[in-house]
């Protein structure tokens, strides 16, 4: 009797390591029906990124700053939101932009000449300004007169090596829809007042 008990409970015990092993090639061939806590970057989401922005052509020059947006309101450039989407919290990632992905190419006619009289009291050849609308432009050249301002992206017809940190990302569930962080009016320009100065 007690090896008839030994034997049932070491079939019992076979069973439930082959439906262990079962269960567990079953989780790895479905991952997306098996609900985990951890979040990811995907549309609707608010989500914070340390960015480190180096110039491919000039390593030296670089450009660091953290920023929360929402992904797929399109307020940083589309090939940033293309590689961070599934991205995790504490999950990092270096990569080449071209010009065009980046911040676009130069355009000279966003160049304008204001009256030097409209310039703050302070203001230095190289400063970020605000301009009407929340634009910002960075002042090239100061003259008694007039002032010649660039309101091209600082970064714009540069390729760029870009690394960023996925710091912490908030569920579709959680942000309000109505939310809305970063420049609308102007998706090229991207709010990071850091990443306008080279550190």
């Amino acid at each position: 009797m007690p090896t008839r008990l030994i034997l049932f409970l070491s079939a019992i015990g076979a069973a439930l390591l082959l439906g262990q092993g079962f269960v567990m090639n079953f989780v790895r061939a479905f991952p997306t029906l098996v609900k985990t806590d951890n979040a990811a970057v995907q549309d609707g989401a608010k989500v914070t990124v340390r960015f480190h922005i180096t110039l491919r052509d000039n390593p030296t020059t670089t450009y660091s700053d953290t920023e929360q947006f929402v992904q797929g309101q399109h307020v940083i450039p589309p090939a940033l939101e293309q590689r961070m989407a599934g991205m995790q919290p504490g999950e990092s990632k270096t990569f080449p932009l071209s010009a065009e992905e980046g911040f676009g190419p130069y355009d000279e006619t966003r160049i304008q000449i204001i009256p030097t009289a409209d310039l703050p009291l302070d203001a230095r050849e190289g400063d970020i300004v605000d301009a009407e609308a929340g634009r910002t432009a960075m002042i090239v050249r100061i003259f008694p007169e007039t002032t010649v301002l660039d309101f091209n992206h600082p970064l714009a017809g540069k390729p760029l090596i870009v690394t960023l940190q996925i710091v912490t990302i908030e569920n579709p569930d959680e942000v309000d829809k109505n939310t809305e962080t970063g420049n609308r009016d102007h998706p090229d320009l991207v709010r990071l007042s850091e990443v306008l100065r080279p550190t």
